[in-house]
């Protein structure tokens, strides 16, 4: 016996179909995955928003330096995410 026999055989086109079926599968769920990601930022900024808002309403003697430092951590922590 030939070491020929034992080898499966290997067919490209159709090793080629299945992989060009995975990509696609899997460029579709990263594109969904993405999407789902910045619709779930904007409502996290969104949400900021409106929380910063009615901090302000609740202490309108606030120092404003505070809250800007306040507002930029929440904007450096959006974009760590």
């Amino acid at each position: 016996m030939t070491d020929e026999n034992n080898i499966k055989e290997i067919n490209i086109d159709t090793d080629l179909n299945i992989l060009e079926g995975e990509i696609k599968i899997m460029s579709d769920s990263l594109r969904k995955l993405d999407e789902e990601r910045l619709q779930l930022l904007a409502k996290l900024q969104q949400v900021q928003g409106a929380a910063a808002y009615l901090r302000g309403k609740q202490n309108p003697d606030t120092n404003e330096t505070e809250e800007e430092k306040s507002e930029e951590k929440s904007e450096e922590e959006i974009t760590n995410i």
